[in-house]
């Protein structure tokens, strides 16, 4: 029993470490998945490999530690809902990357993109230059999101 605890333990603490690392290591890393999202994967594939190649001795460990990520998952997506502050801190606000048809720098440093990365993701959007547009945003998800100017 005494070992299961510190399996619990040691998931909830590599779980929290990773829900803060992802969180500041910046979105466009993993843009097509949340942070949220490939750890839980990453983790629940750990917990599972824990049982699945140590032996039957480890398969309660294995699940302790699947039911711990699990657990601290359900509890972080419900702190999130409950404490905006915390929600803008590890998942962040959407960010405006070209205005009016300028891009900003600034703000192209702050989420660690180069304008190489931004000229993807409008061509990705079917634009070839930021001059067609008013609104380019990178939202707190990843994804950069587009307003074309009018006319």
């Amino acid at each position: 029993m005494r070992e299961l605890l510190l399996v619990a333990f040691q998931s909830l603490a590599i779980y929290l470490f990773l829900v803060v690392a992802l969180a500041r290591f910046g979105r466009m890393t993993m843009a097509g998945l949340t942070p949220g999202g490939y750890l839980i994967i990453a983790l629940l594939g750990s917990a599972v490999e824990t049982g699945l190649y140590r032996g039957s001795g480890s398969l309660w460990a294995g699940i302790v530690s699947a039911l711990t990520v699990i657990a601290a998952d359900h509890f972080l997506c419900v702190s999130l809902r409950r404490w905006p502050r915390l929600r803008r801190w590890l998942v962040g606000r959407p960010v405006v990357l070209v205005h009016n048809g300028r891009v900003l720098m600034s703000h192209l440093r702050t989420v660690r993109m180069t304008e190489d990365d931004l000229a993807a993701a409008l061509r990705k959007r079917g634009y070839e230059s930021p001059e067609r547009i008013r609104l380019a945003v990178l939202e707190a998800g990843g994804s950069v999101g587009v307003v074309p100017t009018e006319g």
